[in-house]
């Protein structure tokens, strides 16, 4: 796939993902008000008497430099796909990272961890729950279509020295998630993954 058909791909993930998600449950597409997000807000919507609103998705204004930043600082060459996902919309969903106007690459850094990506494992997201860090394993690369998504309970990570543990044993506690990250987005609009 060209770069233009994988951005075509993952805008129509996240306007379908996003339509599901309201069309079950308006709240779940709803956000609190903090300082910074006003952008994403729906048009025309005003705070509730809690302070929430509702959310839209916003196209991405994520230059060169940022992507570059942002590789400079997790220390790894983002696969194209996931440059693409970064740079499409931003958005809220939690299990595919988020990727907020106020906090650009939230998902991203907040799942990033230096012994995965030390040892091939690109992480970048938390699943919904908060339990398991989801990451593209990159052994496969430059073949990001064979570059699976895995995922590692973030509890098991307390079990192992981070300056020595190897690839061999993350492995064994590596969790499939989907054969690869389109399938991974698929495996999410089906409802087999939440976020």
């Amino acid at each position: 796939m060209d770069a233009q058909e994988i951005r075509s791909v993952i805008k129509k993930f996240f306007e379908t993902l996003y339509e599901k998600m309201k069309d079950v449950d308006e709240v779940l597409v709803k956000i609190p008000v903090v300082e910074g997000n006003e952008p994403m807000w729906e048009e025309g919507c005003v705070p509730d008497e809690e302070e929430w609103v509702t959310w839209r998705l916003l196209k991405a204004q994520v230059d060169d430099k940022e992507i570059a930043a942002l590789e400079e600082e997790i220390g790894v060459k983002l696969p194209q796909v996931l440059k693409i996902f970064l740079t499409t919309y931003y958005h809220y969903f939690d299990g595919v990272g988020r990727n907020p106007v106020e906090n650009k690459f939230e998902g991203i850094l907040g799942a990033w961890n230096p012994m995965l990506v030390r040892n091939g494992y690109l992480p970048f997201a938390w699943d919904a729950k908060g339990y398991f860090i989801r990451c593209m394993d990159l052994a496969n690369m430059p073949e990001e279509e064979k570059c699976p998504i895995v995922q590692i309970d973030h509890e098991v990570m307390f079990d192992f020295d981070e300056d020595h543990t190897g690839r061999e044993e993350l492995e064994e506690v590596m969790e499939p998630v989907a054969e690869n990250f389109f399938a991974f987005l698929n495996a999410v609009l089906n409802g087999e993954e939440e976020v």
